[in-house]
């Protein structure tokens, strides 16, 4: 009974590399890595805002901002974590300050990867 188990936090980023590059090539071949930075850009925004919500406890505001977390996941084609901002809405919804903490805590742990697995396949596609 002396032996402590420790739990390894980590996610594995979800990015869709398939639908990604469908929706690089339908864009205009001009405008793809302006796009695609402006897109990154309003995601680590709208992630630091959440930041701040989520701090203040202001759940509303929260949900919003995780709605638009959703869109942006959704068009950069990162599966994962527009889920899990989903789940952080529901969860702001039912004012479950327990399952918040885990939600979010999760959507902080996919965010990174994501962000640092699109950062790397941008240089693959642009």
């Amino acid at each position: 009974m002396n032996q402590i188990a420790t739990l390894k936090m980590s996610e594995q980023a979800v990015v869709d590399h398939d639908e990604l590059t469908r929706v690089l090539i339908r864009l205009d071949q001009n405008d793809v890595e302006e796009t695609f930075m402006s897109l990154i850009k309003s995601l680590t925004d709208h992630l630091a805002m959440a930041e701040r919500h989520y701090n203040a406890d202001d759940l509303t505001e929260l949900a919003e901002t995780m709605t638009l977390v959703e869109l942006i996941a959704g068009r950069l084609c990162m599966t994962a974590l527009s889920r899990v901002a989903v789940d952080v809405i529901a969860c702001c919804e039912r004012h479950d300050s327990v399952a918040l903490a885990a939600t979010y805590a999760r959507l902080i742990r996919i965010g990174e990867c994501a962000l640092r697995e699109i950062w790397d396949l941008k240089r693959s596609y642009i």
